[in-house]
């Protein structure tokens, strides 16, 4: 009875080690290579506020806001606008000009409710980093080039 070999005679024959070390190669344990990833920047948490942008979040943000401090995800002017006259969003974010823009979530208003806004509003008008510019924590084009991508969750 003939048996078929994988090696022609003139190829190296594997000795049995080699047979036992290919089967390990193959078989051993397989683990997934340790990835590292740097930790999202950390951006203001609004849930308590319903995860609604809305004038009490901004205002919370905006009581934060530190103008000498460098802009970021949590320092920001919820109330400053870009060079395009747009709002940011939770992350200090601006639509069409920041890839990490998220559509906020925006309260119900109605005539009362903005009534009441417009009041609340020149009294932050009158805070003087309300207007202020040309601090590190104002807006300006690049500001988040070295942050990185907003986390998805606050």
């Amino acid at each position: 009875m003939a048996t078929f070999s994988a090696y022609s005679s003139t190829s190296h024959h594997l000795t049995s080690d080699h047979h036992l070390t290919m089967f390990a190669v193959v078989n051993g344990p397989r683990m997934a290579p340790t990835v590292q990833r740097a930790a999202a920047p950390s951006m203001a948490n609004i849930d308590h506020h319903d995860d609604i942008w809305g004038l009490p979040a901004k205002e919370e943000i905006f009581n934060k806001f530190n103008p000498a401090a460098p802009r970021d995800y949590n320092n920001f002017n919820p109330f400053e606008r870009n060079d395009e006259g747009q709002m940011c969003d939770k992350n200090g974010c601006f639509p069409g000009q920041d890839a990490g823009y998220m559509p906020p979530n925006r309260p119900d208003v109605s005539w009362d409710i903005q009534q009441a806004n417009n009041v609340k509003m020149e009294l932050l008008k009158a805070d003087p980093k309300f207007s202020m510019t040309g601090q590190t924590g104002n807006w300006k084009k690049g500001w988040k080039d070295n942050l990185g991508p907003p986390g998805l969750s606050n």
